[in-house]
């Protein structure tokens, strides 16, 4: 018999005390459609129809929902008490994430401080890896950019990439005005891993790829971020990637828009779906949607 979702428990109860998906969603500070799966797994481990969408973000109980709610309140809290009790001598199960080196440096480990202090006893590990998900090792959550690698599991995208130019003050000064001309005269920099960026900046900016300086390239992303911070010549680089040094100034975004280059995915290892890893899942989900928000 499958085991109780008590994560899933929880969130039906803060639905019911906002009044809605979207309250509820703003409350645990998850993305509403994170909510609607809690919910609906609920409702397909119980059998039953427990909430009635409204129009809008609103919704209400169900004769089954209202007989939940009253029989689950007061017990949820107790069991909050026992779970978070003395740790001392009992071992806390990690989240196990899978992904690539450049994804795991640039973005995830950067955003994991605000994991933390949303969940201050969630241990993450990450593993790092290229190509097709394994799915026989044992691992948690798999996120990859190109989604046909999580093969065959159930994909669910989180972060949308946009790639933007942009170049270190020590190759163009930020008092210095940037051009055309200064595109033309620019050594450019480019990853061997992602031959798409500059193609698809180009057409996205109505320009001749074959009219600029030749690539000087580089194996991977990292090496690329890396290329361009030390001056050696301008790049079109995930944002996501590079959002800290732009905001630090180690990096300029020049005055161009950024283009869309893809979107990264995660998948919840089959037997996996425990309340840990919905929970990570459900983070990952409204970091990824906050970074898509505040994009340049």
């Amino acid at each position: 018999m499958a085991s109780t979702p008590l994560h899933a428990l929880q969130v039906f109860i803060e639905v019911a005390r906002r009044g809605g998906i979207r309250p509820a969603a703003e409350s645990l500070n998850v993305t509403p459609g994170a909510v609607s799966r809690q919910i609906k797994s609920l409702e397909v481990h119980l059998g039953r129809r427990l909430l009635e969408r409204q129009p809008g973000s609103m919704a209400s109980l169900t004769r089954e929902g209202e007989q939940l709610l009253h029989r689950s309140r007061g017990h949820m809290d107790g069991l909050q008490q026992i779970l978070s009790g003395p740790t001392t001598n009992r071992r806390v199960r990690a989240v196990v994430v899978n992904t690539s080196v450049t994804l795991a440096m640039h973005w995830l480990i950067p955003q994991l401080p605000k994991l933390q202090q949303r969940h201050p006893t969630l241990r993450v590990e990450v593993q790092t890896d290229d190509g097709p998900a394994d799915k026989s090792l044992p691992v948690d959550v798999f996120l990859r950019r190109d989604h046909a690698e999580l093969a065959g599991l159930q994909a669910e995208p989180f972060l949308t990439e946009y790639a933007a130019l942009v170049v270190s003050p020590r190759a163009w000064p930020l008092d210095h005005p940037w051009n055309d001309a200064a595109l033309r005269r620019t050594p450019r920099i480019a990853a061997r891993s992602r031959p798409d960026l500059w193609p698809a900046w180009c057409e996205h900016q109505g320009l001749d790829e074959a009219a600029l300086p030749p690539v000087q390239m580089f194996d991977n992303t990292i090496l690329a971020i890396q290329a361009v911070v030390q001056g050696l010549g301008v790049g079109v680089l995930p944002l996501p990637f590079v959002a800290d040094m732009l905001a630090a100034k180690t990096l300029r975004q020049l005055p161009s828009p950024p283009v869309p280059t893809g979107s990264y995915a995660f998948a919840v290892r089959t037997g996996r779906e425990a309340s840990r890893v919905t929970a990570f899942t459900d983070w990952l989900e409204s970091t990824g949607h906050a970074a898509q928000t505040a994009r340049p």
